[in-house]
């Protein structure tokens, strides 16, 4: 009879919410939600499964966290911002394997992205379809005087390379993109310049040799020159061409 009482004490004692509290992790509260799923407790319980599966999605690259938290909170308030983060992680993603398969991945699995982004990426279809033709040379990386004067301060960071289309087609409209990266290999900020083209940035004048087409064959040297560099930028550069245009094709690719 003691022994009966006492286990019954025991178990009117337990306070499972105060244990999941106690320990916060994703386990114990799905865990204590899938125990006792009438609790009084339930709405603060998944108030705070939902911050935490919103933390690991936005603080992580791999897409099966910000679909774990969609599939689990596809109307919460963070649905936005993590449905963004995926979108970001997944153009990384492309953007890293730089295929048009990967590419497709992402509009199709990303229709809400931004348009930017997604104009980006249907882009970046057609380019990663030709890119293998595309033969670049070395980077060249070095101080310059922005106003190219050979007296003046070297006031800017000048990035030189050699580009050969090796493919069967003309090109009316090639744009470059410079990406300085940190150590590890992350980007940390990027410029895009055409390399072919009929303008510039805001429509400005590009150097007459780019606005020719780049012909099967032909090299050309693409030449960028930026002012501010982000301090934890070591002179660590990739180029790689994000959009194209061949000639009599209107598909997009021109910005």
């Amino acid at each position: 009879m003691h022994t009966l009482l006492f286990v019954l004490f025991l178990a009117a004692c337990e306070d499972p919410y105060a244990d999941a509290e106690k320990v916060d992790t994703i386990e114990a509260w799905d865990k204590f939600l899938a125990t006792d799923p009438s609790a009084t407790e339930k709405a603060k319980a998944e108030n705070r499964l939902m911050e935490l599966m919103s933390e690991k999605a936005l603080a992580s690259t791999k897409l099966e966290d910000y679909d774990a938290f969609l599939k689990r909170f596809p109307k919460s308030k963070e649905t936005t911002k993590v449905r963004e983060g995926r979108a970001t992680a997944h153009f990384q993603m492309a953007e890293a394997e730089n295929t048009p398969e990967a590419w497709q991945k992402f509009l199709e699995e990303n229709p809400e992205a931004d348009a930017t982004m997604r104009k980006k990426a249907a882009s970046r279809v057609q380019v990663a379809s030709y890119i293998d033709k595309l033969q670049l040379g070395e980077v060249k990386v070095e101080q310059v005087n922005l106003a190219e004067d050979p007296k003046g301060p070297k006031d800017g960071w000048g990035f030189t390379v050699d580009v050969t289309n090796t493919g069967d087609k003309t090109i009316d409209y090639l744009n470059m993109e410079v990406q300085l990266l940190s150590d590890s290999g992350s980007k940390l900020d990027a410029k895009s310049y055409p390399l072919a083209g009929q303008s510039g940035p805001g429509g400005t004048s590009l150097p007459e040799e780019y606005t020719k087409p780049f012909k099967p064959n032909d090299k050309r040297t693409w030449v960028y020159s930026m002012g501010e560099v982000p301090a934890e930028w070591h002179q660590k550069v990739k180029v790689v061409p994000v959009g194209i245009r061949f000639s009599g094709n209107l598909a997009e690719g021109q910005k």
